[in-house]
């Protein structure tokens, strides 16, 4: 039985114009939203007046052991309200970054098996794409400001000698 490709990447109010599969490399998933009006982030009010296309490429979970680049149409309205210009909300991708937020929590529960070098290397990404990923997914989860946080470590002595008090 096969799926549509729409029922298998589950990005609810997402439509597929194209898919391609590169041969031994990855799979280019063309897409969209399905509605063709947005609501201002100023003022709330819905427009239908599109002012400019933006594609970009975002990075998804792998399919089959290959890669997955979603290439999507990030279009910008013009609200006729008050005059100001603002892109489609996309819920399953954060402001200006290269990947879906289901590839981060991914990406963050390999880290916690393993550690970010490995997991850098075995998806394709740079360090630093992995530890922004923990650091984002890191100030969602404790609500808490990580910014100035430069490394993060536990001492084997203080909790051996939090085990031992705890064992007196």
């Amino acid at each position: 039985m096969k799926f549509p490709v729409e029922q298998i990447l589950n990005l609810p109010d997402m439509k597929v114009l194209d898919f391609q599969e590169l041969v031994g490399e990855e799979i280019i998933i063309t897409i969209e939203k399905s509605v063709n009006y947005s609501a201002c982030n100023s003022c709330g009010k819905i427009t239908h007046s599109i002012h400019q296309n933006h594609w970009r490429m975002i990075h998804d979970l792998p399919w089959n052991k290959k890669s997955v680049l979603l290439k999507i149409n990030r279009r910008q309205f013009k609200c006729h309200k008050c005059k100001k210009v603002f892109s489609e909300k996309l819920d399953f991708v954060d402001k200006s970054k290269g990947y879906t937020k289901r590839l981060a929590t991914d990406i963050v529960q390999q880290v916690l098996n393993s550690n970010i070098r490995s997991v850098a290397q075995r998806n394709g990404l740079s360090d630093e794409e992995v530890e922004s990923m923990l650091k984002k997914q890191g100030s969602q989860i404790l609500n808490i400001n990580l910014s100035q946080v430069k490394k993060l470590g536990i001492d084997e002595k203080s909790s051996d000698q939090y085990g031992k008090c705890l064992n007196s």
